[in-house]
């Protein structure tokens, strides 16, 4: 992954704890709610991308992003002939609820990058969207607070 994506959604995270929150304008989806709707859109293109069980079900279960029942149920499936890309859907659906930052090194590890290429653009678009929409967004709200604050100096000297 690159620094300036590592930072970038750092930085997201940081700023907006709260998992959801509502944005200072209404028609403005605030970065965080960018990413999880990244996410949540693109379960089943991930799913697709991870084509064997082994290393991703084994690095959620080692870090706790899923239960060792879930790890079992999965490799079960797995064994009874269920497509793996259905297995590994189901399982981002459980982790929908619990998507944090490191889940998302996690997913876009060097490790599963280099085991699953197909996340390799997955996750060029993913940082792509981010960048775009979040620093969109950020200079918007600065253009916005400069524009306020021309107002209030104008509405002063008047």
């Amino acid at each position: 992954m690159s620094q300036s994506f590592l930072g970038l959604v750092e930085e997201i995270f940081a700023y907006f704890k709260p998992r959801r929150m509502h944005a200072v304008d209404q028609n403005e989806e605030t970065s965080c709610e960018i990413f999880f709707k990244y996410f949540r859109e693109n379960k089943v293109e991930i799913a697709d991308a991870i084509t064997k069980p082994f290393p991703f079900l084994e690095s959620l279960r080692d870090r706790s992003f899923i239960t060792d029942k879930i790890y079992t149920d999965s490799r079960e499936a797995c064994r009874n002939m269920v497509p793996v890309e259905r297995v590994v859907y189901n399982v981002l659906c459980h982790l929908e609820e619990s998507l944090d930052w490191s889940l998302m090194q996690t997913l876009f590890s060097r490790v599963h990058l280099k085991e699953y290429p197909g996340l390799t653009e997955i996750h060029r678009s993913f940082e792509n969207v981010l960048q775009e929409k979040y620093f969109s967004q950020k200079t918007n709200r600065k253009e916005k607070q400069k524009t306020f604050n021309t107002q209030q100096s104008c509405e002063k000297g008047n």
